[in-house]
């Protein structure tokens, strides 16, 4: 069925349209302007001034992780093995394995959902994920190659030449962790993706807390994607990539959450904890036009994903709507909380909302569950309550998370 919103503040993000309209048919952006374009053949939501901005896209989790409390007694770690050495061994890992994979991949979809998060790159390997992804709320960016780490120690998760060179073959981002950590051999992670022949448009670097000034020379000379984890980072290893002389050198930066056993709560933590810990190591503001653009545009070129990231005609209907002041649109994107989503939609369906919304979600005849998030009423599509019960089961006592701060309405 064809809707449409109307009186929004549309925020593409390259240019902001006042009193904009956009039309969904199935999954697609079909119509977007400054006024309405309404025909009668569906429903119209006047959005009374809410921001509209493009579907928020993760560039790093594992959602096979998405469990609390965050785990690490020995920080700051040496590498990321020391860090999974702990995990493993840690109670709350026993804990975590008491509930069935296919939980924690809901639980993980279901955490980004109503912080507005719509795409997700999860990293694991294919055969695994495939396991549980139609049933995951989000979308789960599913055209790339990968390897685990650039060590010797990484988990065989997939060989770099040859998952580089198929990346290039197929048009889509070969993903891997890339200096993750202080030792000789993680420090040379750069020159060593160089001397495979690994570093281009396609390759997508995870975290660089290593990074020298000749890395990221070699990273802008051959246009390599880096996504950024702060909260990750400064958690484990006490400091965080040289996201400064990245973003001055234009090397394309996406933000990622990590999974929150090591990583952030959620999307506005993380936000946060970027804005904060750049202000304070460098004593200049990062800009929320930036931060915007890190969840957007930037993580669509990053995995060759020109259909989501922003609004626009025969783009994917991925979009989410908040409350904030119109003025300052960015600002307001920066500083959102779970109070301030509005709806959320993926493919043109809505998965999640204020529950002024329910006449949409009628209308459109999708089923929903009506909950309360940290106070303030929403529905949402599927059953939440129903998982979170099952883990409730498994673990055999009320287990709560600081992510998913739901209960019955």
């Amino acid at each position: 069925m064809q809707w449409e919103i109307i009186n929004g503040t549309l925020v593409t993000p390259e240019e902001i349209i006042k009193e904009g309209s956009l039309t969904v048919s199935q999954d697609k952006i079909i119509k977007i302007g400054k006024r309405s374009i309404h025909d009668q053949k569906g429903i119209q939501i006047d959005l009374n001034g809410l921001i509209v901005f493009p579907g928020i896209i993760d560039g790093h989790d594992h959602l096979l992780g998405t469990y609390l409390p965050r785990v690490g007694d020995r920080k700051p770690y040496l590498n990321w093995l020391m860090w999974d050495n702990d995990l493993k061994s840690s109670p709350i890992y026993a804990e975590r394995q008491q509930v069935e994979s296919t939980d924690l991949y809901l639980l993980g979809g279901y955490r980004h959902l109503i912080s507005g998060v719509t795409s997700v790159q999860d990293h694991i390997p294919h055969f695994v994920r495939e396991m549980f992804r139609k049933n995951v709320p989000i979308r789960l960016i599913d055209k790339y190659t990968m390897a685990h780490a650039v060590c010797s120690f990484a988990l065989p998760w997939g060989e770099i030449e040859s998952e580089h060179q198929l990346a290039k073959e197929n048009n889509i981002p070969f993903v891997t962790h890339c200096s993750e950590g202080f030792d000789e051999e993680t420090k040379k992670s750069v020159s060593v993706l160089e001397k495979k022949d690994a570093l281009s448009e396609h390759t997508v670097l995870i975290h660089g807390i290593a990074f020298s000034d000749e890395d990221i020379d070699l990273l802008y000379k051959n246009k390599v994607n880096v996504v950024w984890c702060p909260v990750s980072n400064l958690y484990m290893f006490g400091t965080t990539a040289p996201i400064k002389k990245l973003l001055e050198k234009n090397v394309n930066v996406c933000l990622g959450t990590d999974s929150p056993m090591s990583g952030s709560v959620n999307i506005f933590e993380e936000i946060y904890i970027a804005k904060k810990f750049y202000f304070e190591k460098y004593g200049t503001k990062l800009t929320s036009k930036k931060i915007v653009e890190m969840l957007t545009i930037n993580p669509s070129r990053a995995f060759f994903r020109p259909d989501i990231g922003s609004l626009k005609q025969n783009n994917k209907a991925d979009f989410i709507v908040i409350d904030g002041d119109p003025k300052q649109p960015y600002e307001a994107f920066t500083s959102m909380q779970y109070e301030n989503i509005m709806l959320v939609v993926i493919d043109g369906i809505p998965k999640y909302a204020d529950e002024n919304f329910i006449p949409l979600f009628e209308t459109l005849d999708i089923p929903f569950q009506k909950i309360k998030v940290a106070g303030s009423k929403k529905i949402i599509e599927g059953d939440v309550l129903g998982l979170l019960n099952r883990i409730k089961n498994s673990v055999n006592f009320d287990k709560k998370f600081d992510f998913l701060p739901i209960e019955p309405c």
